[in-house]
C-alpha cells in the first residue's frame, strides 16, 4: 500500500523535492497559497500557509503517513502542528516558535552566550526613539516574524527614522520590531543538517548584497572566499548556535555577520532549508550530501546512518540574482548557449514578460537567478551570463 504524505507550500522552489516523492511513489497531498497544475497530486488545498486551523483539517481528513515542507517559515510552522496533533515525526512546536521569531531567537541566543548585535523590540515611535539613544546609528530595523528581507531597512540618521520604523513595524504580523546595532562586516550564511538530532553544518557561503542600503542577497558563492581558520571556526560556531537554539529535528540555515576582528555575529538561523533551491540543489551539489533525502527518511521515522564516516564536499557553487533595468518589459530571450552550458544546473526568471519592472526592494522581488558550478571564476562567468540574456522594452 502506498504511502501518503502531505507537502505544505509546493511552489517552483519545492520542485525537486516533490520530484523525488514521486520517484518514490508516495501518495502526494498539497497545500499551496494558490492553484497549480500538478497532475501527480492526489489533492490538494489552496489556502494562506498561515491559516493553520484549514490545514489542520485537511491532515485529518488525509491521515498521512508523513508530513513535510521545505525552504519556507509559514509551512514550517504548519508542518509542526500538524506532525505534533497527528504523532508524526517532525519539527516541534517550540522549535517553530523559535525558527520563525527574531525575537525569540535573540533572547535565546544571548541567553546561551551565542554572539549577537545589540538590540531590543519596540511597538511604538515613541519606545524607538527611546532606544536609539542607547544603540546609535546605524541601526538596523526589522519585523519579528515575516521573511525574504521584507520589511528589513538600514538607518543612518533620524531624518528617514519614523517612515523605516512605519515600514517595519506594517511588515510585522506580530506588530513588533527589533531595533538592532549595525554591525560593519560582512554576511555569510551556513546550511546545516541535524543528523539523529545533531546539528551538523555543512555548506557556507559568502553573501554580496544590491548595495550597503538595501539589504538584499544578490550574490552567494560557496564555499565563500574566506580563510581557513575563518571556515572552521564559522562551522563549529553555527553547530553551537543551533544547539543553542534547540533545533534537532532536519535542516537549518543561518546567516551571520562577519566583522574587521572576524568575531561571528548572529543575524538569524531558521529551522528549514534556504530558499530559491538552496537546500534542493545548490547545498547538495556543494556538499554531495542528499538533503532532500535525509528529510525525506526523517520525516518517515526512519534512522539516518549519515553520521557515520560523513564526508562534505566543497564543490564551488554560486546563486546569482539578476537586477534587470526598470520598465515595461515585453520579451525575454535566453540563448540556447546558456541552456546547453554544463555548469549551468539552474536558470529562471521571475518577471514575467509583458509586465513593469521595478527596481529591487527585497528578496520577494529580486527578477531572476542563475546557479553555477564550475572551477572558474564563478561571478565573472555569471556575470556573463546575465548578459547574454535578451530582454526587449516597450519604447
Amino acid at each position: 500500500m502506498r504511502k501518503k504524505i502531505l507537502v505544505i507550500n509546493i511552489g517552483w522552489e519545492q520542485e525537486p523535492l516533490l520530484n523525488q516523492l514521486q520517484k518514490m511513489d508516495f501518495e502526494i497531498y498539497g497545500v499551496h497559497s494558490e492553484k497549480v497544475n500538478y497532475s501527480f497530486l492526489k489533492g490538494l488545498l489552496i489556502c494562506d500557509l498561515r491559516d493553520i486551523n484549514r490545514i489542520l483539517e485537511f491532515a485529518k481528513s488525509i491521515k498521512p503517513d508523513a508530513v513535510i515542507s521545505d525552504q519556507c517559515d509559514y509551512s514550517h510552522f504548519a508542518q509542526a502542528i500538524v506532525s505534533e496533533a497527528l504523532g508524526l515525526p517532525g519539527p516541534t512546536l517550540k522549535q517553530a516558535q523559535i525558527s520563525s521569531n527574531k525575537l525569540a531567537q535573540r533572547n535565546l541566543a544571548k541567553l546561551n552566550g551565542v554572539k549577537i548585535p545589540k538590540f531590543a523590540s519596540v511597538s511604538t515611535y515613541e519606545e524607538l526613539e527611546n532606544v536609539v539613544l542607547e544603540i546609535g546609528y546605524p541601526l538596523i530595523l526589522k519585523p519579528i516574524d515575516n521573511r525574504g528581507s521584507i520589511g528589513v531597512n538600514k538607518v543612518t540618521d533620524t531624518s528617514v527614522l519614523k517612515e523605516a520604523f512605519y515600514n517595519s513595524l506594517s511588515e510585522s504580523h506580530s506588530r513588533v520590531v527589533i531595533v538592532e546595532q549595525y554591525i560593519e562586516g560582512f554576511e555569510i550564511t551556513i546550511d546545516g543538517y541535524c543528523i539523529n538530532g545533531i546539528p551538523t553544518s555543512v555548506a557556507l557561503a559568502k553573501k554580496i548584497h544590491l548595495n550597503n542600503e538595501v539589504r538584499v542577497a544578490m550574490e552567494i558563492e560557496y564555499p565563500g572566499r574566506i580563510n581557513e581558520q575563518l571556515y572552521s571556526k564559522a562551522m563549529r560556531n553555527n553547530e553551537t548556535t543551533v544547539k543553542a537554539l534547540g533545533y534537532t529535528f532536519g535542516m537549518t540555515h543561518a546567516e551571520y555577520i562577519v566583522d574587521s576582528n572576524e568575531d561571528i555575529y548572529l543575524v538569524e538561523a531558521a529551522n528549514r532549508g534556504g530558499g530559491v533551491y538552496t537546500s534542493e540543489l545548490i547545498v547538495p551539489n556543494v556538499s554531495g550530501i542528499d538533503l532532500v533525502g535525509l528529510y525525506i527518511n526523517d520525516v518517515l521515522g526512519e534512522k539516518s546512518n549519515q553520521n557515520s564516516g560523513l564526508t562534505i564536499e566543497r564543490n564551488p557553487t554560486i546563486l546569482k540574482f539578476f537586477s534587470f533595468p526598470p520598465g515595461k518589459l515585453t520579451k525575454v530571450e535566453i540563448p540556447d548557449s546558456i541552456l546547453k552550458d554544463n555548469s549551468v544546473i539552474k536558470l529562471k526568471i521571475l518577471v514575467s514578460q509583458e509586465k513593469e519592472i521595478t527596481d529591487i526592494t527585497s528578496d520577494a522581488n529580486r527578477h531572476g537567478f542563475v546557479i553555477l558550478s564550475a572551477k572558474e571564476d564563478l561571478s565573472s562567468k555569471a556575470d556573463a551570463i546575465v548578459k547574454k540574456i535578451n530582454l526587449t522594452y516597450l519604447d
